[in-house]
């Protein structure tokens, strides 16, 4: 039999297996990018913690008065969902100074296990930037709740930080 020029092209079939085949590619690369962001989401917020962590010891070492004209301590007061950069020898909630730095909401803090809890804080010593903080126990869980995934930061006396 011959075909005639009219009867060119793909049939039903082959059209929808290949929209099929796409279709399931497509999925499975929508579901590693959405795992890939969420574990980014925890090694950001991570770093950003950390860098924190080291620009609040450095202003307490450097002597950073931030406009009052007083030297003091400087810390990071942390809660469930966020943590607070402050300025002073303990944490207050009601100074205009502080800043807040709200975690994404899929991650959180947990075990947290400093010697300040249950109001939770790393202080730097100002001139020193030492925590007063005794060698061993004394970190913070940050948790993806969506995957369980977990990255536990640990500070020792001399403010070094260490993400497990």
């Amino acid at each position: 039999m011959i075909k005639s020029a009219l009867q060119k092209g793909f049939t039903l079939p082959e059209l929808l297996i290949t929209i099929g085949i796409i279709s399931v590619l497509f999925g499975f690369i929508t579901v590693n990018l959405i795992r890939t962001q969420r574990q980014s989401y925890l090694t950001t917020t991570v770093d950003t913690l950390v860098s924190d962590l080291y620009s609040q010891q450095n202003k307490a070492m450097v002597g950073d008065t931030e406009g009052s004209g007083v030297i003091s301590d400087h810390g990071i007061y942390f809660e469930t969902n966020r943590y607070v950069l402050f300025r002073g020898s303990s944490y207050n909630p009601s100074d205009t100074s502080n800043f807040p730095v709200n975690l994404v909401q899929l991650l959180t803090f947990s075990n947290i296990t400093f010697p300040t809890c249950p109001t939770c804080y790393v202080l730097f010593s100002k001139g020193s930037g030492e925590t007063g903080l005794v060698n061993g126990s004394n970190t913070v869980t940050l948790t993806d709740t969506t995957n369980g995934e977990q990255k536990i930061i640990q500070l020792n006396k001399y403010g070094a930080v260490t993400v497990q």
